[in-house]
Protein backbone atom coordinates (compact mmCIF):
# COMPACT_ATOMS: atom_id res chain seq x y z
CA UNK A 1 0.00 0.00 0.00
CA UNK A 2 2.60 2.30 1.13
CA UNK A 3 4.57 1.63 -2.33
CA UNK A 4 1.64 2.26 -4.20
CA UNK A 5 1.78 5.34 -2.32
CA UNK A 6 5.23 6.24 -3.51
CA UNK A 7 4.70 5.45 -6.64
CA UNK A 8 1.43 7.51 -6.85
CA UNK A 9 3.30 10.31 -5.61
CA UNK A 10 6.45 10.03 -7.63
CA UNK A 11 4.22 9.90 -10.92
CA UNK A 12 2.15 12.91 -10.33
CA UNK A 13 5.64 14.70 -9.31
CA UNK A 14 6.86 13.68 -12.59
CA UNK A 15 3.45 15.18 -14.33
CA UNK A 16 3.95 18.23 -12.61
CA UNK A 17 7.35 18.34 -13.44
CA UNK A 18 6.57 17.60 -17.32
CA UNK A 19 4.20 20.25 -17.22
CA UNK A 20 5.80 23.17 -15.54
CA UNK A 21 8.58 22.57 -18.42
CA UNK A 22 6.07 22.17 -21.18
CA UNK A 23 4.95 25.73 -20.31
CA UNK A 24 8.41 27.25 -19.72
CA UNK A 25 9.49 26.09 -23.38
CA UNK A 26 6.13 27.36 -24.27
CA UNK A 27 6.98 30.70 -23.13
CA UNK A 28 10.30 30.29 -24.21
CA UNK A 29 9.16 29.55 -28.15
CA UNK A 30 6.48 32.22 -27.68
CA UNK A 31 9.24 34.62 -26.03
CA UNK A 32 12.10 33.78 -29.10
CA UNK A 33 9.03 33.36 -31.83
CA UNK A 34 8.37 37.03 -31.47
CA UNK A 35 11.90 37.96 -30.68
CA UNK A 36 12.55 36.40 -34.74
CA UNK A 37 9.14 38.30 -35.47
CA UNK A 38 11.00 41.65 -34.05
CA UNK A 39 14.31 40.81 -35.78
CA UNK A 40 12.49 39.91 -39.17
CA UNK A 41 11.13 43.66 -38.74
CA UNK A 42 14.25 45.50 -38.03
CA UNK A 43 15.71 43.40 -40.78
CA UNK A 44 12.95 44.62 -43.38
CA UNK A 45 13.38 48.21 -42.41
CA UNK A 46 17.39 48.12 -42.55
CA UNK A 47 16.85 46.82 -45.82
CA UNK A 48 14.40 49.26 -46.56
CA UNK A 49 16.94 51.82 -45.54
CA UNK A 50 20.16 50.45 -47.24
CA UNK A 51 17.89 50.68 -50.22
CA UNK A 52 16.85 54.43 -50.31
CA UNK A 53 20.41 55.11 -49.23
CA UNK A 54 22.18 53.63 -52.46
CA UNK A 55 19.42 55.15 -54.33
CA UNK A 56 20.30 57.82 -52.89
CA UNK A 57 24.05 58.00 -53.74
CA UNK A 58 23.04 56.93 -57.03
CA UNK A 59 21.36 59.88 -57.65
CA UNK A 60 24.28 62.18 -55.25
CA UNK A 61 26.64 60.46 -58.12
CA UNK A 62 24.62 61.43 -61.30
CA UNK A 63 24.04 65.05 -59.88
CA UNK A 64 27.79 65.31 -59.28
CA UNK A 65 28.56 63.83 -62.87
CA UNK A 66 25.93 66.59 -64.42
CA UNK A 67 27.56 69.13 -62.39
CA UNK A 68 31.10 68.32 -63.57
CA UNK A 69 29.96 67.96 -66.69
CA UNK A 70 28.58 71.69 -67.00
CA UNK A 71 31.49 72.65 -65.32
CA UNK A 72 34.09 71.15 -68.23
CA UNK A 73 31.46 73.57 -70.53
CA UNK A 74 31.61 76.42 -68.80
CA UNK A 75 34.96 76.49 -67.54
CA UNK A 76 37.76 77.05 -69.94
CA UNK A 77 40.82 74.35 -69.52
CA UNK A 78 43.82 74.45 -71.43
CA UNK A 79 44.54 77.01 -74.38
CA UNK A 80 41.07 78.18 -73.61
CA UNK A 81 41.73 79.24 -69.98
CA UNK A 82 45.18 80.52 -71.15
CA UNK A 83 42.86 82.61 -74.02
CA UNK A 84 40.59 83.73 -71.45
CA UNK A 85 42.98 84.42 -68.97
CA UNK A 86 45.21 86.54 -71.96
CA UNK A 87 41.66 88.05 -72.63
CA UNK A 88 40.75 89.33 -69.17
CA UNK A 89 44.64 90.55 -68.55
CA UNK A 90 44.07 92.82 -71.21
CA UNK A 91 40.81 94.13 -70.56
CA UNK A 92 42.42 94.78 -67.51
CA UNK A 93 44.93 96.75 -69.15
CA UNK A 94 42.51 99.38 -70.92
CA UNK A 95 42.10 97.35 -74.11
CA UNK A 96 38.60 97.38 -75.70
CA UNK A 97 36.47 94.73 -76.09
CA UNK A 98 36.05 95.86 -79.36
CA UNK A 99 39.69 96.12 -80.29
CA UNK A 100 40.18 92.26 -78.81
CA UNK A 101 36.69 91.15 -81.02
CA UNK A 102 38.96 92.88 -84.28
CA UNK A 103 41.81 91.06 -83.94
CA UNK A 104 39.88 87.74 -83.63
CA UNK A 105 38.22 88.26 -86.44
CA UNK A 106 41.14 89.17 -88.62
CA UNK A 107 43.09 86.67 -87.38
CA UNK A 108 43.45 83.54 -90.02
CA UNK A 109 45.61 80.32 -90.21
CA UNK A 110 49.18 81.06 -89.71
CA UNK A 111 50.97 80.63 -93.16
CA UNK A 112 55.00 80.24 -93.02
CA UNK A 113 56.89 83.00 -94.27
CA UNK A 114 60.50 82.26 -95.89
CA UNK A 115 60.79 83.59 -99.39
CA UNK A 116 63.48 85.71 -98.61
CA UNK A 117 66.09 86.25 -95.89
CA UNK A 118 67.37 89.64 -94.42
CA UNK A 119 70.45 89.62 -92.67
CA UNK A 120 71.81 92.86 -90.44
CA UNK A 121 74.75 92.51 -88.26
CA UNK A 122 74.59 94.16 -85.21
CA UNK A 123 77.23 95.00 -82.14
CA UNK A 124 76.73 92.92 -78.67
CA UNK A 125 76.83 95.70 -76.27
CA UNK A 126 79.03 95.00 -72.85
CA UNK A 127 77.08 95.05 -69.65
CA UNK A 128 76.69 98.78 -67.89
CA UNK A 129 76.58 100.38 -71.55
CA UNK A 130 74.06 101.47 -73.29
CA UNK A 131 72.53 99.56 -76.43
CA UNK A 132 73.52 101.09 -79.91
CA UNK A 133 73.18 100.29 -82.88
CA UNK A 134 70.31 97.83 -83.40
CA UNK A 135 69.64 96.06 -86.19
CA UNK A 136 66.52 96.89 -87.86
CA UNK A 137 64.74 94.58 -90.22
CA UNK A 138 61.51 95.58 -91.77
CA UNK A 139 61.81 99.29 -92.26
CA UNK A 140 62.64 99.72 -88.83
CA UNK A 141 59.26 98.25 -87.53
CA UNK A 142 61.68 95.08 -85.52
CA UNK A 143 64.70 96.05 -84.00
CA UNK A 144 66.88 93.50 -82.37
CA UNK A 145 69.52 94.04 -80.14
CA UNK A 146 71.87 92.04 -77.45
CA UNK A 147 74.11 92.57 -74.11
CA UNK A 148 76.54 90.53 -72.21
CA UNK A 149 75.97 90.23 -69.24
CA UNK A 150 78.13 90.82 -66.15
CA UNK A 151 80.42 88.27 -65.13
CA UNK A 152 79.97 85.80 -68.32
CA UNK A 153 82.60 85.39 -70.85
CA UNK A 154 80.37 83.00 -73.17
CA UNK A 155 78.05 84.72 -75.69
CA UNK A 156 76.64 81.72 -76.65
CA UNK A 157 75.21 80.73 -73.49
CA UNK A 158 74.79 84.31 -71.63
CA UNK A 159 73.57 86.50 -74.38
CA UNK A 160 70.49 88.60 -73.42
CA UNK A 161 68.55 89.21 -76.93
CA UNK A 162 65.80 92.19 -76.77
CA UNK A 163 63.35 91.98 -79.63
CA UNK A 164 61.37 94.91 -80.32
CA UNK A 165 57.96 95.14 -82.37
CA UNK A 166 56.81 98.37 -83.25
CA UNK A 167 52.90 97.13 -82.51
CA UNK A 168 53.62 95.27 -79.49
CA UNK A 169 54.04 96.93 -76.09
CA UNK A 170 56.47 94.90 -74.83
CA UNK A 171 59.61 93.13 -76.23
CA UNK A 172 60.53 89.36 -76.70
CA UNK A 173 63.20 88.44 -74.49
CA UNK A 174 65.95 85.46 -75.54
CA UNK A 175 68.72 84.21 -74.13
CA UNK A 176 71.90 82.22 -75.21
CA UNK A 177 72.65 81.67 -79.54
CA UNK A 178 71.54 80.68 -81.41
CA UNK A 179 68.16 82.19 -80.88
CA UNK A 180 65.19 81.27 -82.32
CA UNK A 181 61.75 83.24 -82.29
CA UNK A 182 58.85 83.74 -84.81
CA UNK A 183 56.82 86.91 -85.28
CA UNK A 184 53.66 86.72 -86.27
CA UNK A 185 52.45 89.94 -88.80
CA UNK A 186 48.74 89.72 -90.35
CA UNK A 187 48.65 85.75 -90.21
CA UNK A 188 52.42 85.25 -91.83
CA UNK A 189 55.26 83.66 -89.51
CA UNK A 190 58.45 85.63 -89.90
CA UNK A 191 61.00 83.55 -88.65
CA UNK A 192 63.88 85.01 -86.57
CA UNK A 193 67.42 83.55 -85.88
CA UNK A 194 70.26 85.69 -83.86
CA UNK A 195 73.72 83.59 -84.08
CA UNK A 196 77.12 85.01 -84.01
CA UNK A 197 79.09 86.76 -86.77
CA UNK A 198 82.34 85.69 -87.84
CA UNK A 199 83.16 89.76 -86.84
CA UNK A 200 84.32 89.38 -83.02
CA UNK A 201 81.93 91.49 -80.87
CA UNK A 202 79.16 91.25 -83.37
CA UNK A 203 75.86 89.19 -84.03
CA UNK A 204 73.82 88.12 -86.91
CA UNK A 205 69.98 88.52 -86.81
CA UNK A 206 68.51 86.81 -89.79
CA UNK A 207 64.74 86.77 -90.55
CA UNK A 208 63.11 85.08 -93.55
CA UNK A 209 60.11 87.36 -95.07
CA UNK A 210 57.82 87.15 -97.52
CA UNK A 211 58.51 90.47 -99.58
CA UNK A 212 60.61 93.77 -98.68
CA UNK A 213 63.11 93.51 -95.81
Amino acid sequence: MIALLVVGALVALGMSAYQTGTMLAESKLTEMTASLDTITVQLSRTRDENARLQASLLEARQANVTLQNRYNSDVPAGEMAELFGLTRERLGQGVTAARLAQVLREAAPARPCDTRAVRKRFPLTPAGRPVEDPATLLDGLIQVSAMQPAGTGDAAKAAAITVTRAWASEPLKLTGLPAKQDIMINNAVLRLTVEASEVSGFLTATLWTCGKG
